[in-house]
């Protein structure tokens, strides 16, 4: 990225949010293709790019350059999306006859 932008408030606004949403939702697609789900469509469903970025950056990171909190969601993404899939497999496995 490159920006000098520096997010010093909450909750994130304006280009900040937009360019963190769109970090957050390339970085879902690539540990969706490498973890490959089980069952990725019902994982689709639980992800929420905006909940994401307003749970993860918190008062106590601010401030914080833009690019090193897309830096953040890009790296820790990971863990949330296997949450996701796990959920995902239990609600399967609770409809399953």
């Amino acid at each position: 990225m490159d920006s000098h932008a520096v997010i010093a408030s909450l909750p994130v606004a304006g280009a900040d949010r937009t360019v963190l949403i769109e970090a957050a939702n390339a970085a879902f697609e690539k540990v969706i293709e490498r973890i490959e789900p089980a069952n990725e469509e019902l994982t689709r469903t639980f992800w929420d790019a905006e909940s994401y970025i307003d749970n993860e950056i918190t008062a106590d990171m601010l401030p914080i350059s833009r690019d090193e909190a897309a830096y953040l969601v890009d790296v820790f993404l990971v863990h949330h999306v296997i949450e996701l899939a796990v959920a995902a497999n239990k609600e399967a496995a609770e409809f399953r006859p």
